[in-house]
């Protein structure tokens, strides 16, 4: 039987961190930047953002 984890993998959004470090499309949450980047979902590269609320705020942002 695989973990509700293993059941998600491959379906997470990429996330864009600004330039403070946090995720975008979650600015004040501290704990969602760092989960991000230690499950490998998190990226600087604004082409490879799949998350379409980061998308929305980039977008906002330029």
């Amino acid at each position: 039987m695989l973990s509700r984890r293993n059941k998600r993998k491959g379906k997470q959004d990429l996330h864009f961190l600004n330039k403070e470090g946090m995720v975008s499309c979650n600015p004040r949450d501290r704990e969602a930047a760092h989960r991000a980047e230690m499950e490998n979902i998190a990226t600087e590269n604004p082409k490879a953002v799949t998350c379409k609320k980061c998308l929305k705020r980039m977008d906002s942002y330029q």
